[in-house]
């Protein structure tokens, strides 16, 4: 589900979203959390997989050459 102004495909950066709504990127997987910022998300899946989406001004989404993430992009670790 999706909730606030960045991070979706279909919407510029700037256009609110003020119903929750299901992210069809995600749809395939079960999410077990999730976490809010100001301008971001990030998800955590039951199988411990990560993804985030949003602004990434300071690379809190694990992207450094990645500004504005619009697709929730999994956040590989090392």
């Amino acid at each position: 589900m999706g909730f606030g102004s960045l991070g979706f495909l279909d919407r510029g950066a700037s256009d609110k979203v003020l119903k929750p709504r299901i992210l069809e990127s995600l749809r395939s997987h079960h999410i077990s959390q999730i976490s809010t910022g100001l301008y971001h998300t990030v998800v955590v899946t039951n199988c411990g997989r990560v993804f985030g989406f949003g602004d990434n001004e300071r690379a809190q989404l694990g992207h450094d050459a990645v500004r504005g993430c619009l697709e929730p992009t999994e956040m590989l670790h090392e």
